[in-house]
């Protein structure tokens, strides 16, 4: 029986120390690998964030998938099972946007979507005959997507099934690596599969981990009116112009909606027009805020700093905004040049990154700004993020913002999921900081 390891590497971690909690779920990619792979196939899967990978085992393939900020500790996982003359295919984002620096490190390469070419990668695996790039015809058929979930049993993973509505995203933001990888397309599911998925999940909470969970309103309208009688509780990401839809926002949270990561990024019109977020407008944004927390619809805002038009002022701006709406929980972070998108097209050609290949630096670490700012250094873009989220987690301003009768604190426990996650990213400023990319000593 020929056998296949799945890995999901982690990010990196300091010597002796667990790796961050609140990143820790279900790697949906990886039950999708398992779930396309045949029966008379053995699967093992590794997740590098919260098990020790056993190299000692033998393997016909090795499927590592590839994010930017996870290339260096893959690139690290594969080495040592290539050192074993165990073939290793690389997949995910990275892979598809560095191809080139991707195969440097594997045997092959696997652009885009795995569906549609998975089973041909494992026959050519069986026949010896492994070539180095696979790309699918085609985008693949959302209709009867499989997932193989019992291969995340025994892991310590946050109690949260992921679920996947939709693909991509139609926007064009400069900075995005989905629109990159997506180019921009987005593809719903049938509703009928997802509410068949929700029926089998083991979790009370569903993550829907769309991209933009309202890339088609209608066609979303239509989900939630499905998901509606099953009387789950879900969160997810959705972009902003979806929102403007009062009838919308009142059928997702009917279908049972807690909270959504909404990309705010700026108060600045000319750093919006500068990151192509044309959906996006300033002015906008307290109606749509005030529609959700209406609704009972808790928000999770995220801003972005580093654009020509920041200034030291704009964290103070962005901090008292979240503030005021009293959003549920809010991340205020530096800029990032994805490889492959027209930021970092642009940033490249200006002389702007730090690194070409920050990713790849020794000494690079989370939290650390990969560009140069216009109107500050990239110490004080740094520094200036992480000020920012200490003064809206810290305890005061947990305090302060929980007082929102209409949504953080409409129910006792409401008021506990609020203060109990506030807590934990209260704990967490510091510990994500600092991480460094890869694994400098595995002993």
């Amino acid at each position: 029986m020929p056998k296949l390891i799945l890995i999901y590497p982690a990010m990196g971690r300091r010597p002796g120390k667990k790796f961050v909690r609140s990143w820790q779920q279900e790697p949906l990619a990886m039950g999708i690998l398992a779930a396309l792979t045949p029966e008379n196939w053995e699967v093992v899967f590794f997740d590098d964030r919260v098990e020790k990978i056993d190299y000692n085992q033998s393997a016909d393939l090795v499927g590592i998938s590839l994010e930017t900020y996870t290339a260096k500790r893959g690139y690290q996982i594969a080495e040592k099972f290539r050192s074993k003359k165990i073939p290793v295919i690389f997949g995910g984002y990275h892979a598809t946007l560095c191809p080139e620096e991707a195969l440097e490190h594997a045997d092959a390469i696997c652009l885009g979507e795995a569906e549609g070419i998975w089973g041909n990668i494992l026959n050519d695996v069986v026949a010896g005959k492994l070539q180095m790039r696979y790309k699918a015809a085609s985008p693949c058929d959302l209709k009867d997507l499989k997932i193989r979930r019992d291969i995340f049993k025994g892991k310590n993973y946050m109690p949260l099934s992921l679920i996947e509505t939709s693909r991509g995203c139609p926007m064009k933001c400069s900075f995005c690596s989905i629109a990159a990888f997506y180019k921009s397309t987005y593809r719903q599911r049938p509703p009928e599969d997802v509410v068949r998925e929700i029926r089998e999940a083991r979790h009370k909470y569903i993550f829907f981990v769309d991209d933009n969970f309202a890339g088609n309103k209608e066609g979303t309208k239509e989900l939630c009116r499905a998901v509606k009688p099953l009387g789950c509780k879900w969160i997810t990401q959705c972009g902003i112009s979806g929102l403007k839809d009062p009838e919308l926002v009142r059928l997702m949270a009917e279908s049972g909606c807690l909270g959504l990561l909404i990309g705010f990024e700026s108060l600045n019109p000319a750093n919006l027009r500068a990151m192509n977020k044309s959906a996006n407008k300033a002015e906008e944004y307290t109606e749509v805020l005030e529609n959700l927390r209406n609704n009972g619809i808790f928000v999770y805002g995220t801003f972005m700093f580093g654009y020509p038009d920041d200034t030291p002022d704009s964290f103070d701006s962005s901090v008292s905004f979240a503030m005021r709406e009293k959003m549920f929980i809010a991340a205020f972070n530096h800029l990032v040049a994805f490889p492959g998108t027209p930021l970092y097209r642009e940033l490249k050609e200006n002389g702007e990154l730090l690194s070409e290949h920050w990713w790849l630096d020794d000494d690079f670490y989370f939290g650390q700004s990969p560009v140069k700012p216009q109107r500050m250094t990239s110490r004080e873009l740094e520094l200036n993020c992480l000020q920012a989220r200490r003064r809206f987690f810290s305890i005061g301003a947990i305090l302060k913002r929980a007082i929102d009768f209409r949504c953080n604190c409409s129910s006792f426990k409401n008021l506990w999921r609020y203060l109990s996650v506030n807590a934990l990213l209260h704990r967490e400023i510091s510990s994500k900081r600092g991480i460094p990319l890869g694994v400098r000593d595995e002993t």
